[in-house]
């Protein structure tokens, strides 16, 4: 009898799913959904952060008596970071356009 008194099961409580949290996802297509306005804002910081990073090694080749090689690098660095960029820019358009001609919303879809 004692022993009844001093068991407490946890597993329901630690366990099993929150009747308030959300699942992340159940089909792939919602998954996608989830995920694809969050990495369209990723894609664009990365983009900025790699042309911030290519200006700053700008900065210091040019000080360390102006080494071709390294200022070669450093504008590599810009214009990749700003094809990047202007790769993103280019997808998010076309999916806005592709919204407008067919009234559906891929990147921020109702998920049920």
């Amino acid at each position: 009898m004692s022993q009844n008194l001093l068991t407490v099961d946890i597993a329901p409580e630690f366990f099993s799913g929150h009747p308030g949290a959300a699942t992340l996802t159940s089909t792939p297509g919602s998954l996608i959904s989830k995920l694809l306005p969050n990495v369209i804002v990723i894609a664009g910081v990365l983009c900025f952060l790699y042309i911030l990073w290519g200006g700053w090694d700008m900065i210091i080749g040019a000080g360390k008596d102006g080494k071709p090689a390294e200022i070669e690098k450093a504008w590599n660095k810009i214009t990749y970071g700003l094809v990047g960029f202007l790769i993103v820019a280019t997808a998010y358009f076309i999916l806005q356009i592709i919204q407008t001609a067919t009234g559906v919303n891929f990147i921020a879809p109702p998920i049920t």
